[in-house]
């Protein structure tokens, strides 16, 4: 079991003093995913929950729809060598899933290539369902969840250097939680535990210590999770895409405040509302 944390000899300044403490450093690590014993993705991680992470990559990725198309999952070796990954996932994939890995990279997810929002949205919505899900909650209840949310970084407490993604039912029953350096791999160690517990994902809240981004909020709606919520604020494409998807999308929620950007339905306000 790795630690998630290092400590390491710094100077702080305050106050007009430097003082020599020791600091602690979130670990970074490349893990490296492999289909069929061929290497596929590099993705630099907080180590732990290694395959949770590989299954839930693929899995928003639009790689796998569900979990039956795994036949396997495996962890291999470490390495000596510090500029190669230290730990990789092998994961054996039906054939019908395996043809679809050449079509990973959707352009328009991560880079505009010179297409506006309208061209980047369409794009994503031709390829990526709408979120079927008529899941409802009340801000109340997601307001709750997100309170528990810090409970969940502990590394985050130690370090100060990682975002942490829950996926949590309205009554709090399940609250699955994952903690990484960067916020699309605590999304998807999310998703991961999530797919081993075989869970309903529209039955299911997505909470992100962080900002809401459109990768984001693709993996979301990818997943079939019908609320992303975060206590930062989303991006303009992230609010676009959320729209288009039926993903009901909201920011700031924090204390006893929240802002809904998309289908605000799902928390029974506006219009079609049950308030109404």
């Amino acid at each position: 079991m790795h630690e998630p944390f290092v400590e390491r000899s710094i100077w702080r300044w305050r106050r007009n003093l430097p003082e020599e403490v020791v600091d602690r450093l979130v670990v970074e690590e490349p893990l490296e995913i492999r289909l069929a014993g061929e290497p596929y993705q590099v993705l630099m991680r907080l180590p732990g929950l290694e395959k949770e992470l590989a299954l839930g990559f693929l899995f928003t990725e639009g790689i796998i729809r569900t979990l039956a198309e795994v036949t396997s999952v495996q962890l291999v070796g470490s390495g000596t060598d510090p500029l190669l990954p230290a730990k990789a996932v092998d994961v054996m994939l039906t054939r019908k899933a395996m043809n679809r890995r050449s079509r990973r990279h959707l352009e328009v997810a991560y880079s505009s290539c010179g297409r506006g929002i309208k061209e980047t949205v369409a794009e994503i919505r031709r390829q990526v369902p709408p979120v079927a899900s008529g899941f409802t909650l009340n801000p109340e209840e997601l307001l709750g969840l997100m309170a528990r949310l810090p409970d969940a970084q502990a590394v985050f407490k130690a370090t100060g250097g990682t975002h942490a993604v829950a996926l949590a039912s309205p009554d709090g029953s399940v609250f699955l939680s994952a903690e990484d350096v960067g916020r699309h791999n605590a999304m998807d160690k999310a998703v991961g535990r999530a797919l081993l517990e075989k869970r309903d994902f529209g039955g299911l809240v997505a909470l992100l210590s962080g900002r809401l981004s459109f990768e984001m909020a693709l993996k979301a709606a990818r997943a079939g999770l019908p609320v992303l919520a975060g206590v930062s604020a989303p991006t303009s494409l992230a609010v676009e895409l959320a729209q288009e998807l039926n993903l009901t999308l909201v920011g700031f929620v924090r204390g006893e405040s929240l802002n809904i950007y998309s289908h605000p339905h799902r928390l029974g306000v506006g219009k079609g509302s049950k308030e109404e």
